[in-house]
């Protein structure tokens, strides 16, 4: 069987994956990173309607000062981002904003680009269109992840691992204890499945709904290649339209608009709650979510100004199972961590959004992220990042989120980079010296205040 050798080999490019593999090379460290995808990005750019949040929930405390909670890799994409003519930076919510205050919208397609050019513009070696199927371990150390892509099988071997895969397949397989969750269970969650509504007038569609009171949230700004605001954020509330007799309008929505006449990103329709690890299960999400997805086009042309003539376009690849596995760690995040907003010693992010409109951190503070909750329990050469790392749910209503899972997967990266150098372990890694390392590249550990 072929091999391949590295220092650090980060198994999946979700945006955990992409911040590891940047933080590992650029400190050093000769980088693999494998997805099964031929993009970069993961759910987090194919099914998020913005990356949220890298500021703290503001609006949600009357006077609260607004804080930035997450920085270095994850504010460099997204300043890539905007100067290719795909983004527009962090955003004021108009209204809403007691849910999440500011929103960064990014083009999916323009951040995929970028994504693989500050990856390889690093030193990482890019392997897409590449499936883990197995571990090979000894004494809690991974030996070997077996892999298999068009060429074949082979074994790649590294000093430390990195697993970003979302479902914690490398840890779990590698015999990590985990928790998994069945349909019907506290912490399943639904599959969601994005898509863009094409062919709007969107103003007429704001007028429209905005008469009706039905907007849940709305925020403007100068888009790409346009020179006055537009509408980049727009949250329609379903629950009062379906009040009036329309039966067909899903729970919720909520989209962002990068485009002109376009809704960029749709999140509106989900199927389960469902066990993510269930092929059958996300089978029938797929044809599912499809389906619905064109019956929404069809509302929206039925009851909405501006809409006569919209059509879906643009879909998720796949559909977006929200939860699968979590991997206990030598420390798990509980929900009063969260939501008192406690700090730790060796806590190497910060955050400060719950996406549950029920639970929020108090007095809009963030909550600290130790490097005790990325290291799995039983493997030694073993980090992980993303959204497995915390078994509590709400705790996981936060840290599953997109700039969570840049700042942690930044954190990872740098560790396992500093661990390969060190031949050591990553429980070995000094954390003070680690966490300044993290401080010079421009990553944010406790809230920075950011004046209104």
């Amino acid at each position: 069987m072929e091999r391949h050798e590295c220092d650090v080999l980060v198994v999946g490019g979700g945006m955990a994956g992409i911040a590891a593999a940047i933080a590992s090379a650029r400190s050093g460290a000769r980088t693999t990173l494998i997805d099964g995808a031929g993009w970069l990005g993961g759910m987090g750019i194919t099914g998020a309607t913005g990356l949220h949040s890298f500021f703290n929930v503001f609006d949600a405390v009357p006077g609260a000062a607004r804080t930035l909670v997450v920085g270095g890799i994850a504010q460099e994409l997204v300043d890539r981002v905007s100067a290719r003519g795909g983004g527009i930076g962090h955003v004021r919510m108009e209204r809403g904003g007691d849910f999440v205050s500011m929103l960064t919208p990014v083009e999916p397609e323009v951040f995929k680009v970028v994504a693989a050019e500050t990856c390889r513009e690093a030193g990482v070696d890019l392997l897409l269109h590449t499936t883990l199927h197995g571990v090979e371990v000894d004494s809690g150390r991974i030996v070997a992840a077996c892999v298999w892509n068009k060429a074949g099988a082979r074994e790649m071997t590294a000093s430390v691992y990195v697993d970003c895969t979302g479902d914690g397949d490398l840890a779990a397989y590698a015999g990590a204890p985990h928790t998994t969750f069945a349909a019907g269970e506290r912490g399943a969650y639904s599959a969601g499945f994005t898509f863009r509504l094409c062919n709007i007038d969107l103003g007429a569609l704001e007028a429209d709904l905005d008469r009706r009171g039905l907007i849940s949230q709305l925020a403007h700004a100068v888009k790409p290649g346009m020179s006055a605001p537009g509408l980049v954020r727009l949250g329609i509330n379903m629950r009062r339209l379906r009040d009036e007799g329309v039966e067909d309008a899903p729970g919720y929505f909520l989209s962002s608009s990068l485009r002109p006449r376009e809704l960029t990103y749709c999140n509106c329709i989900n199927h389960g709650p469902n066990d993510g690890l269930d092929p059958t299960a996300l089978t029938n999400a797929e044809v599912d979510l499809r389906e619905r997805m064109l019956s929404i086009a069809e509302m929206f042309r039925e009851q909405f100004a501006g809409c006569d003539e919209c059509y879906a376009a643009g879909p998720a690849p796949t559909a977006g199972q929200r939860r699968g596995r979590a991997i206990h760690c030598d420390y798990e995040l509980s929900q009063d961590d969260c939501t008192e907003g406690r700090q730790f010693d060796d806590q190497v992010a910060c955050f400060g959004f719950i996406d549950n409109g029920r639970h929020f951190v108090e007095d809009a503070g963030a909550y600290g992220v130790p490097y005790r909750a990325l290291l799995p329990t039983g493997l030694d050469n073993t980090l992980i990042a993303g959204r497995m790392m915390t078994v509590d749910l709400v705790a996981h209503n936060s840290t599953r989120n997109t700039a969570c899972c840049l700042a942690c997967g930044e954190a990872a990266g740098t560790a396992a980079a500093v661990a390969a150098a060190g031949d050591m372990s990553p429980r070995d890694v000094d954390v003070a010296a680690l966490r300044g390392t993290l401080r010079e590249n421009g990553a944010i550990l406790e809230p920075v205040p950011h004046p209104l």
